[in-house]
Parts: structure tokens; C-alpha cells; sequence
């Protein structure tokens, strides 16, 4: 017990990234009631949202105080299990045109989002295990199976956005472990040269796209990306209207931050209040915004629409917060392990938060990704606040508890 007392009081030096977080997860309750206006089918989201946060925080506080290394010897384990589920999505009936849920009766989660975390946690044991053959070729391509194995079953689901994820956390956390620069610089330009290929390949003409396995919509949104005048009734549709959304914030947003509408806002989540107060007019409460997307996928442009620049800036800072936080942890680790865990979170997060944003604003072509923290869904967020008990264990459990 006294162990336990001095881990929850390890807890608190983490003060800022906390509060962070705390942060993030109110504000998107809040922004989710706004994106949710239009649509009937989701007006219970809020208060699905808050269950969530919950659970999430269970996960947080159950990984944090659980010893990481306890945790990453199990990751081989969580491996081929994650594999199983993410074959098992292609046995239920497709949802917005991708297999990618897994439905149990009235529950229902997304494999593709536990399988990034079970990914960090198989190349950390596996690099602690080959720790001294880092400089080794064979050490590399296995790693890479590894990833390349849920990478693939992700991208026939098709959730492009989701695979994608796992390149850039694999190459992290192959840094992290030692592995030669000059093998970190082929696979680097392999992958470039593969983007390259990809990009030629799904613009030149539908039927090379079919044969290189791209789909006509992904081939529909890069050239939306690199042209949005294209089809803007179309392809370019999401592209458009999120810029539309996000330059009409301006710099203070269309949502005064004051008592009247905070108070607006806790009463709409209790259902005693009307949106409509604070949600005329805009972006999102007109349609013009898909309904479908402005939830998740497309949620900073909601942001940026109601709160404007500042209302962005508060949010990366957050987002950067918790970043920054697990960059301090992982040069801070006991061990190889504790590094590799919190250098594999922090990659996957900034993926994230950097691709979701960019796609608002023309940086990255849309794709399904959703931000931490703010993107409506449960498998996703528990995901991120288990990710984050994982680093928060790194920091609790730098120090020897078991001595007396």
C-alpha cells in the first residue's frame, strides 16, 4: 500500500501535462455537442463521449501504476491476438464502405487503434531482446515484418490513414534502439521513393491505380489535395469547406469564450439548453461541414470555426504539451525499454495531431485520422489515455520502488 501512495505521488510531478489533458478531453465534449448539431443519429454523442473519457481514465490510472516492464513482456502475446482481430473485421458487414469495426451486441471498437499500441509494445520487447544486434540487417527486416504485417491488413480494410501511423512510429523507435544511420536512411528512402511511386501511380489513370491496389476515392482525394478547384461539389468538398469553416473563425471565432456561453454549452450536455445559441450560422450547424466527418476526423476545423485562431492555438499548445512531456520521459527513462515505450506513444500522437491538422488546412491530403484527445470515439481515445498511462508508468517507475 505504501507503494502504491508513493506512485499516485510520483503522479503529481506530471502536473502539467494533467491538466493538459484534463483540458483537452473537456473541450471535446463541448466541441463534439457543436459538431454534432446537425445530425439527429448523434445527438447522444456528448454523453458517450463522457463514458468514454472515463473508461479511458481507468486505463490511464491501471497503466500507470502497473510496472512497465510487466506490461511490454506481454506485448508478444497482445501481438498475434491484435492480428486475429484485425482478420476478424473483414467477417463483419462494411461501414461507410471499410471494414474496420468489430461489433459485439451493443459494443462495438476499432482493432486498427489497440493494434498501434500493441505494435509499440512488440518492437520495445523485441528490441530489449536483440539489444545487441542492433547493427545487424536481420534485427531491421524483422522489425519491419512486424509492422509491415498489421500494416497491410489495416490498408485493405481500407484505412489508409490508420496504417499509416505505424511507418513513422517504426522508424522512431528503430532510431531509439540503435539501429545503423545508414540503414535508418535506406528504409527512409525506399518509403520515399514508395510515396513517389504511390502518388504517380493512383494520379495518372483509374485503372493504374486499381491494378497498384489504390481506390478510386483515395485516388479522388490526392488530386483534390493538389488541386481543390478540381471538384469542389466533389472530391473537393471536405477540403473547401474546411478551409471555409476555419478562415471564418478569424482570430477570436464565432463563439464568444465567456460565462453566458459556457453556461449555454453545460446545459445543452445536461439537454436543458439549446445549441442554437451559440451554433447559428456557422459551418457546421448549416451542413456545409460533413456531418459525417466534422466530428472526428474533421473536428479543428469545428474548432477553428467557433473559437478562431486562438481557440486552434490553446489546442496545439495542449497537444504539444503532452508531446513535449513525452519526449522529457523517454530521455529520462531507467532503461532502453522505458525510451522505446515512450518514444513509440509520442510518435504515434504527433502522427495523429499532425496529420488530422494538416488535412484541414491543405498540408496532407483528407484522410481518416482523428485527433487525440478531441475526435468523438471510444476505442481511440481509451487508446490515447492507455498510451499515455504507459509513458506516465515510465516516469512513475524511473526509480527503484522495491527498495526499502
Amino acid at each position: 500500500m505504501r507503494i502504491l501512495f508513493r506512485k499516485l505521488g510520483q503522479i503529481g510531478w506530471s502536473l502539467p501535462v494533467l491538466v493538459a489533458l484534463l483540458v483537452l478531453c473537456v473541450a471535446s465534449v463541448f466541441v463534439i455537442i457543436s459538431a454534432t448539431y446537425a445530425n439527429d443519429a448523434l445527438r447522444d454523442a456528448p454523453g458517450k463521449q463522457c463514458g468514454y473519457i472515463l473508461a479511458g481514465v481507468v486505463a490511464y490510472l491501471a497503466l500507470a501504476l502497473t510496472p512497465y516492464q510487466q506490461v511490454v513482456k506481454i506485448g508478444p502475446i497482445l501481438y498475434p491476438i491484435s492480428l486475429a482481430l484485425l482478420i476478424g473485421v473483414f467477417f463483419y458487414r462494411a461501414s461507410h464502405g471499410a471494414h474496420s469495426w468489430i461489433r459485439l451486441g451493443p459494443l462495438s471498437f476499432e482493432p486498427a487503434e489497440f493494434a498501434k499500441l500493441t505494435l509499440i509494445l512488440s518492437l520495445a520487447w523485441f528490441f530489449r531482446v536483440r539489444e545487441n544486434q542492433m547493427h545487424k540487417i536481420s534485427t531491421v527486416l524483422i522489425a519491419l515484418a512486424i509492422t509491415l504485417i498489421p500494416f497491410i491488413l489495416i490498408k485493405k480494410q481500407p484505412a489508409l490513414g490508420s496504417a499509416g501511423v505505424f511507418i513513422p512510429v517504426f522508424l522512431a523507435m528503430l532510431f531509439a534502439a540503435g539501429a545503423r544511420m545508414h540503414h535508418l536512411l535506406l528504409l527512409m528512402l525506399l518509403g520515399l521513393l514508395g510515396v513517389g511511386g504511390y502518388y504517380l501511380v493512383s494520379t495518372k489513370s483509374d485503372q493504374s491505380a486499381q491494378i497498384a491496389g489504390v481506390h478510386n476515392f483515395q485516388v479522388d482525394r490526392i488530386k483534390s489535395w493538389v488541386d481543390p478547384t478540381v471538384d469542389k461539389q466533389g472530391a473537393a468538398w471536405q477540403i473547401n469547406q474546411s478551409m471555409i469553416a476555419i478562415g471564418s473563425g478569424g482570430l477570436q471565432g464565432k463563439v464568444p469564450l465567456d460565462y453566458d456561453t459556457l453556461s449555454a454549452m453545460v446545459g445543452a450536455l445536461r439537454g436543458k439548453a439549446d445549441v442554437k445559441s451559440w451554433m447559428a450560422d456557422t459551418q457546421t450547424a448549416l451542413g456545409y461541414l460533413p456531418k459525417n466527418t466534422s466530428y472526428n476526423d474533421l473536428i479543428f476545423s469545428v474548432v477553428g470555426e467557433l473559437f478562431g485562431f486562438r481557440g486552434g492555438a490553446v489546442l496545439i499548445i495542449c497537444e504539444g504539451t503532452v508531446l513535449l512531456w513525452c519526449l522529457w520521459v523517454a530521455a529520462h527513462a531507467r532503461d532502453k525499454v522505458g525510451t522505446l515505450v515512450a518514444v513509440g506513444v509520442m510518435t504515434m500522437l504527433f502522427t495523429h495531431v499532425f496529420v488530422n491538422i494538416g488535412m484541414t488546412i491543405q498540408v496532407v491530403p483528407i484522410t481518416g485520422i482523428p485527433l487525440p484527445f478531441i475526435s468523438y470515439g471510444g476505442t481511440f481515445l481509451i487508446a490515447c489515455l492507455a498510451a499515455m498511462g504507459l509513458v506516465q508508468s515510465v516516469w512513475v517507475h524511473r526509480k527503484n520502488f522495491e527498495r526499502r
